[in-house]
Formats: structure tokens, sequence, C-alpha cells
């Protein structure tokens, strides 16, 4: 999980309760004098901070769903009571837009950052913190669509702001620099992506405390990237766990972070061989994130394909399929069918064609995955040579051992040159 949102809390004594809302969603909440305002809700009036509130604590939980109706009540009172841009409304907009990110709905959260970044710049000066929040949030749908470069030029607008209002070694400074480690993982730029997630880890833990969900995200991401890379198991085995011991005592289990590190810690178990633990962690991360995140958020579809290994790594292939196809119409639908993850869902139909004698059906979703992978990636990246290798070892199977050894060849030639220094 990306830690991914910021806060501007110049008050550190101000009460949890508040300084978990402006983590949460990264806002200025103004309150203003109609913030008690009567909505209708169920059963009885609430007021507009009310709706806030329950929105927040919704957000807070990773229970994003429920967080969705009060949000978007509070944002509509705000565009039907004011005449013109105010603080509100930018808020409000913020808010239902990460939100909507959060549930994997980019399309609509984008405008919506669009907008209240449009109306901060209009009342803040530019070098205010709430715009380096805007910054971030912009940087992430970008990311999330996998357009990377507008993606990189907006962490480092925010980067740049927030040097200038909080210092260098300030957490929200840490959130923004683990999300450019995000984007430098996803790219293959792995030497960056380590030296920053352990800058914004050293960062995290002295500002916040070893016991704060967002050090337990860092520790998320720091163990992928390292199982990623192929470093020492026990390193990644041992930073999983960590992260979930925080989040026991942290959070609330059914929370969006919490399924995310089960769920890698299922995957590397897969790989591991210790097929009935993955199974346990992965159904785990799948129950709770069905439950906060909607049927069709995109992180389903990494607990349904980790599933979907761990039936094909002990021969259950009727259970394969349907968990496949789902996956990857929840991707297609989130990211459009050319995007970089849709090619893991692509990965995970080949590797069962490929168990069940089904070579060339397998070799066309490799290949499909492959060209997805150049084309968005560039010839170079990491994930280009793992498709490359998994295509040769494919043909190895399938007895043509020419094609075998030549696309082996052009794996390794790619691999090598992202492990040099």
């Amino acid at each position: 999980m990306n830690i991914e949102s910021l806060s501007k809390n110049k008050n550190r004594n101000a009460p949890n309760s508040w300084r978990r809302y402006l983590l949460a969603f990264g806002l200025v909440i103004f309150l203003i004098s109609s913030n008690n305002l009567p909505v209708e809700g169920q059963g009885h009036s609430l007021s507009i901070e009310e709706l806030d509130q329950q929105a927040t604590a919704y957000y807070d939980s990773g229970n994003y769903l429920r967080a969705l109706a009060p949000a978007i009540q509070v944002f509509e009172f705000h565009q039907a009571e004011r005449t013109r841009e105010t603080p509100g409304l930018a808020a409000s907009l913020n808010k239902l837009a990460e939100i909507y990110r959060n549930l994997g709905d980019y399309d609509r959260a984008k405008p919506l950052f669009e907008k209240s970044l449009q109306i901060y710049k209009k009342l803040l000066d530019p070098d205010d913190p709430q715009l380096a929040v805007s910054y971030n949030s912009l940087a992430l749908i970008h990311y999330h669509k996998g357009q990377y470069g507008p993606a990189e030029k907006y962490f480092y607008k925010s980067l740049k702001v927030l040097d200038k209002s909080f210092g260098p070694r300030h957490p929200n400074q840490a959130a923004v620099i683990n999300n450019l480690a995000r984007l430098y993982e996803v790219t293959g730029a792995y030497p960056q992506a380590e030296n920053l997630y352990e800058q914004s880890l050293e960062i995290l833990q002295n500002a916040l405390g070893f016991g704060h969900p967002n050090v337990a995200a860092s520790l998320n991401n720091l163990a992928r990237l390292y199982h990623r890379m192929g470093d020492n198991d026990e390193k990644v085995e041992s930073l999983y766990q960590e992260a979930l011991d925080i989040y026991k005592q942290a959070v609330q289990t059914n929370h969006a972070g919490f399924a995310n590190t089960l769920c890698n810690l299922g995957d590397f178990y897969l790989e591991m061989g210790e097929y009935e633990k993955a199974r346990i962690l992965i159904v785990r991360s799948l129950s709770i994130r069905e439950k906060i995140l909607g049927p069709r958020h995109p992180d389903l579809a990494l607990s349904l394909d980790g599933l979907a290994m761990y039936y094909i790594a002990i021969g259950q292939y009727d259970n394969v399929e349907p968990l496949v196809r789902r996956s990857l119409a929840i991707r297609e639908n989130a990211f459009g069918p050319i995007h970089p993850n849709v090619a893991f869902s692509l990965d995970t139909m080949a590797a069962y064609n490929r168990d069940i004698g089904r070579y060339e059906k397998a070799a066309l979703f490799l290949l499909k995955g492959l060209k997805i992978r150049r084309d968005s990636l560039g010839n170079d990246h990491p994930d280009v040579g793992k498709s490359l290798r998994k295509l040769a070892e494919l043909y190895e199977d399938a007895g043509d051992y020419d094609r075998a050894d030549t696309t082996y060849y052009r794996a390794v030639k790619i691999m090598k040159k992202n492990s040099d220094p």
C-alpha cells in the first residue's frame, strides 16, 4: 500500500481525531458557520459537520465505500450553498476525489482533483502546503493510469512546495517520497526506489514512532521491492510480518493496508512453496477487500490472481479460470486494456493454460502481456525481461528449443542490464 496521503498539520498538539482527519485526507478543513445546518440522514437529520466526521471515520478505517455517501452529501451542500469558489468547496472536492481514487474510480477522481487545485491556486499562495497535497493527488492519478512522466512531474512539484513549508524531514515529505519510490519501482529503477523507500521509512519512524500505520505501509513497500528484486527471503518475510504486527496494533484488521500486506505475504509464500500459508492469507485479503472496497476495485485483482496461482500450484484447475477472468475484467475496467497492470492477469491466464498443456493459448496471453509492457514501460524494463523469461520457459515446455534459447537470451540481456551498477 502506498502511504499516498498528506496532511497540512501545523498544530501537532491538536486532538488526535482532528490530526487523523488531516492525515487521512490531506486537506485544509475550514469550519464555517453553516456547518451545523441539518441534512437528512437515515431516520434523523445530520449536520454537515457530522457528515464530515462520518466520512472521515469510514475513510480512516479503510472503508471507502461507506465513506462515499456522506462525502457526496458534504460536496453537494457546498456546491449548492456557495455562489463563489470557497475553501470549503475545494476541500469537499478533494475529499470526494480522494475516496474515488481509493475506490479505483480514477476517471471520476481526476476532474475533482483538478477543480480543487484550480480553486486553491486562486485562493492560496503558491507555496501553500495545500497545493502540495493537490499536486501529490494528481500525481497519483497519473501513476494509477500508467502515465509515469506526468506523475513524476507532479510528485516533484509537491516535494518542492513541502520542502519550503516544512523542511526535508517532515512526514508529509516522507509520504510523497514514498509515492515517488513506488513510481521508480514499477518503472524498474530499483536503486532509486530502494533509496527513497529507506529515506521515507526513516523519516516516518522518527516523526510518528515505530508503531504508526504509515510506518507499516512503508515496511510493506520495502518488503515488496526486495521481493521483486529477488533479495534475501528472510528479510522480505520479516518486513511483511513487522508490517502486519503494526497494523494489528494500530488499526482494525478490516483495513486496506492490512489486506494489502496479507496479500503480498501470501504471494511470497506461494513462491516459497508454502501453499496453505499462502491460501489463508490471500483468502483473508480478498474477503477484506470485497467488504471495504467493493466488487470492482483493482486491488481485488491482486487477491484474485494470488488465489488463482494457488489453485494452479495445487492442480485444482477448475477453480482458476473464473478467478482470472474476473481479475482481468476488473483491471481492464479500471485501467483500460493496455495498462501494465492488465498484463499481470494475462500472465496468470498464461500460467493456467501452460499447466494444462495448452501451449499455443498460453503463448498468446504472454505475447499480449509482453506487448503491453514494452509499449508502456519500454523495451528494457525488468518486467519485459520477466515476460520474455516466462515465454522462453513456455517454448521449452512445448519442445520449441531454438525459440526458447533465443527468447531466453533476450531475457537475460535485459535482466543483466538492469542489474549492472
